[in-house]
This record gives C-alpha cells, sequence and structure tokens, in this order.
C-alpha cells in the first residue's frame, strides 16, 4: 500500500487530498490499520483488479466506486488498418507545439474538452474545477519538459498529446484528447504517439484510459494496445 498526498489537488479541487495505491502484496489486516490514520477531505484509492477482497473491504468501509483505469501498452509494431482508417491516418500529421499551440489547447480545456474521468463525473466538482485542474496539469508537464505535439488533420489542429520518457525507450502517453471541431467526426480512431514515439527512437508507449470512456478504450485496442493492469478507484469525501 503506497499513500500519496497529492498536494497539487488542493491548489487544483480546493480539498485535501491522499491518493492510495492498493497492491497485490498487501494484508487486510495492515490496510485496517492504515486507512484509518488517513485525515483529508478527499481519499482516492485504487485496488488492483485481482483483489475482490481488498475491493470489499474498502466499499464497507464508505468509499465509493466511480471508474476503473485500464493501463495499455504498445510495442509500436505496424497495425493494419482498414481503407478509411487509412485515409484518415494519411490526412492527419503532426509538430511539436508552439506557445500559439498551448493557448489553443487551454481554450479548448475550458470550454470543456474533458467529460469522462473521476472529477468530471464527481457531482462534488463543478466543470470550473474539472477545467482547472487540466489547465494546471498542462502548465506542470510543460514546466517538466514533457514532450507537447498537436495532432493535425489536413493541417488544421485537430486534437493534442504530451508524453513523457525517463530513459528514451518507453514514453508514457500522459494526456490528449480531439478539439470539438473534430468531435464526432471519426477521427478520434487515429492516434499518432506510436509513430512519434517510434521517430524518437523509442520502444514502446504506455497510456491510461477511463472505463468512463468506451470510446477511447476501443480506439486504443484497434490501434494495437494491449492491455497491461485494472485498477478500481473508489473515492470517499470528508467533512
Amino acid at each position: 500500500m503506497k499513500v500519496v498526498n497529492a498536494y497539487w489537488e488542493e491548489r487544483n479541487l480546493g480539498v485535501s487530498t491522499y491518493e492510495v495505491q492498493m497492491e497485490n502484496g498487501d494484508k487486510i489486516e495492515s490496510i485496517k490499520d492504515d486507512l484509518e490514520k488517513l485525515s483529508a477531505q478527499y481519499i482516492v484509492i485504487k485496488v488492483p483488479s485481482e483483489r475482490s477482497d481488498i475491493l470489499s473491504y474498502i466499499q464497507k468501509k464508505g468509499y465509493q466506486y466511480i471508474e476503473d483505469i485500464i493501463h495499455v501498452e504498445h510495442d509500436l509494431h505496424e497495425i493494419v488498418r482498414n481503407r478509411m482508417y487509412q485515409r484518415l491516418y494519411d490526412a492527419t500529421g503532426y509538430r511539436k507545439m508552439t506557445q500559439y499551440d498551448i493557448e489553443r489547447l487551454k481554450y479548448e480545456i475550458g470550454m470543456g474538452m474533458f467529460s469522462c474521468d473521476r472529477i468530471s463525473n464527481d457531482p462534488a466538482f463543478d466543470n470550473d474545477k474539472t477545467a482547472r485542474r487540466y489547465l494546471n496539469w498542462v502548465d506542470d508537464l510543460i514546466e517538466q519538459k514533457a514532450l507537447p505535439y498537436v495532432i493535425l488533420y489536413r493541417g488544421d489542429p485537430a486534437g493534442f498529446i504530451i508524453l513523457q520518457t525517463k530513459d528514451g525507450i518507453i514514453y508514457n502517453s500522459v494526456i490528449g484528447g480531439g478539439y470539438a471541431k473534430y468531435r464526432n467526426t471519426g477521427l478520434g480512431i487515429v492516434q499518432k504517439e506510436q509513430e512519434i514515439v517510434r521517430n524518437l527512437g523509442g520502444k514502446r508507449v504506455e497510456t491510461q484510459v477511463s472505463s468512463n470512456n468506451p470510446g477511447q478504450l476501443r480506439a486504443l485496442e484497434i490501434n494495437g494496445y494491449t492491455t497491461k493492469s485494472i485498477n478500481h478507484i473508489l473515492i470517499k469525501h470528508n467533512a
């Protein structure tokens, strides 16, 4: 069991926050003692899908299920695309973000780009807090020298992805999304991170998706990603 004081969420959401990652080797007896010691306005617990006993115990302690987080990976193998998908893929490019691109991204976030994660689906947090959290996240990633790319459809900005890597071999696709103009056009199926990582000399790309976003999960599967692990996410709000 790993406990993280997610101090940044107080800036984002206005509440003190702990994030707890349960592990497959955890024993229920030790979990009981450790959980009792936690004191925060908002607590997030992540339970490996293999540990239904921990899941049951956590729910009995008043934590509410809000989503699954599915971790996936891709070894950069080429995939076979049908004719329609290949046309979309060939019409889509990318470039490193400029400052103008970053400001455009922030505008899209402010207009409600994200609506499937645990924050946007929690009635305790309004749309402004959801947007602020993502805006701050983008700023943090840029400060950390992450790699932001704008996705272009026939030269027009259509979405974005931000990558991070520790070793230049495994890249994490931290955050991404499509812009409002191209929503419900089928363009969401196109993913360029595998091509980008391959061109950067990487060997694997990893990301995660919420079970509240089945369309994105389907797109990842179509693009050759395989499931690495699943965490059940539960939350509790304290006065």
